[in-house]
């Protein structure tokens, strides 16, 4: 199947949120990490902090567009005076049913079909809503420091092939009544990559060492939990938010 595919761009969104914003929200919501049976939370002072880190969380954005040529035949039955003994076509003669006074006439349709869609996976490649994704609005990150950036980008698991692929799987699909095709094609028309700057923070009950970690995006705010654990561990990062 011929195919065009577009280069692939990269998108860094600015952060909004500043480090102390991030930490001043969690702080807000922190007992709501830690409730049990329930209802019951924690008193703010049993809730300390412990780490937190910035990184950007990529996004892959694909779209394109398949469509097809195909044909298929169709047989057309036409009722004839029931005298007529033949009947002329382009130059073919055709004779009906005696029986039924019905000529058959034999033919191809042609047919034309198109589908087109756009779609969001995570770095693992998994599909997510277009929800997810509210950021199309604000400004790309200056990329004065892409060194220091560049080090906190999230690594996308999946390869660009299998971007590719995946679209192609949900959209280039042939009709099912096509029997024979003249023409197809498949066109990847956007490949982008959005990372969106996002905050972990950790938090420990210091009664029973359950530790929550929280997401925080980097742009509106948006809270979310990560996950949790019992032993009273530190996670395996470290990281001021009083840095820039």
């Amino acid at each position: 199947m011929p195919q065009r595919v577009v280069d692939r761009e990269i998108v860094i969104l600015k952060t909004c949120v500043d480090p102390a914003t991030a930490r001043l929200l969690v702080q807000r919501v922190k007992r709501n990490f830690f409730v049990r049976l329930g209802l019951l939370k924690p008193k703010s002072y049993e809730i300390r902090f412990i780490s937190a880190q910035k990184y950007y969380e990529p996004f892959i954005i694909v779209g394109g567009r398949y469509a097809v040529d195909y044909c298929k035949r169709y047989i057309f039955k036409v009722r004839v005076n029931e005298k007529m003994q033949s009947i002329v076509i382009l130059g073919k003669r055709f004779r009906p049913d005696p029986s039924s006074g019905v000529v058959r006439l034999e033919g191809e349709g042609h047919f034309h079909y198109e589908n087109q869609a756009h779609f969001i996976l995570d770095r693992m490649g998994r599909e997510v809503m277009p929800q997810k994704l509210i950021y199309a609005a604000y400004a790309e990150e200056q990329l004065d420091n892409l060194e220091e950036i560049s080090k906190k980008l999230k690594e996308v698991k999946v390869s660009p092939q299998q971007v590719i692929e995946f679209l192609r799987s949900r959209i280039a699909k042939r009709p099912s009544d096509a029997e024979r095709v003249t023409k197809e094609w498949f066109e990847v028309n956007q490949r982008t990559v959005i990372y969106i700057p996002t905050y972990e923070l950790a938090f420990q009950n210091i009664n029973t060492g359950r530790t929550e970690i929280v997401k925080i995006d980097g742009i509106v705010g948006k809270i979310a939990r990560v996950r949790w654990w019992h032993l009273p561990q530190t996670p395996p990062f470290y990281w001021s938010l009083t840095s820039s």
